[in-house]
């Protein structure tokens, strides 16, 4: 020997050269088989939330001249004629005052006062009372016209910018096909202006 180092390469053993699998590679066909589903499964985009896509009815109606708004059916007791209602003295300007109601005094709300439509209307003697309920309190909300229903998801509700009259937009869901105002009931009846114990009778 003449003790020069070898020119050939070093061979290392390799799962190519080998046949054999590296320890992290299931050895069974079965187990290989399901990594690759799980793997698959995994690739696939995210699905979005199904809460967003369910569909969820509402009433619509009108304030003002051309305002549309709705609110969900979850929400919604009935639907009356306006009727006598009765001024409060002293309530704040968004009580209307209170309507007979089977016998119970039902406090009658003007939205207008919290979204101020553009081109503004009065009340005419066919205005109706929407008669909603939302955290733990019930009040009638008078509004010009009660033009119908349909039904939304939250997939399809755009953000609420403050145009077309809209200025409060704390009290709203999103806009529905860029027409109608998706009212949050549980917000709008959080809001301090809603005194419980003087300005919104409980349910």
């Amino acid at each position: 020997m003449s003790g020069k180092p070898s020119t050939k390469p070093e061979i290392t053993e390799s799962s190519e050269l080998t046949g054999r699998q590296p320890s992290w590679v299931p050895a069974s066909r079965q187990a290989r088989r399901v990594m690759r589903e799980r793997a698959g499964l995994l690739a696939q985009p995210e699905v979005a939330d199904e809460t967003a896509l369910v569909q969820e009815p509402y009433i619509r109606f009108r304030l003002g001249v051309q305002e549309h708004y709705g609110i969900p059916y979850t929400h919604v007791e009935e639907i009356m004629d306006a009727g006598s209602i009765c001024p409060v003295p002293g309530a704040p300007g968004f009580v209307l005052g209170v309507r007979n109601r089977r016998g119970e005094m039902l406090t009658v709300l003007d939205l207008k006062e919290f979204f101020r439509p553009a081109r503004d209307e009065e009340y005419a003697e066919d205005a109706l009372i929407i008669v909603v309920k939302a955290q733990g309190m019930q009040a009638g909300i008078l509004v010009n016209e009660v033009i119908g229903n349909d039904e939304y998801a939250l997939s399809e509700l755009d953000t609420p910018l403050p145009a077309g009259g809209i200025r409060d937009l704390r009290h709203i869901r999103g806009i529905y096909r860029g027409r109608v105002a998706l009212m949050d009931m549980e917000s709008l009846f959080s809001d301090p202006m809603l005194n419980v114990s003087q300005s919104v009778g409980a349910g």
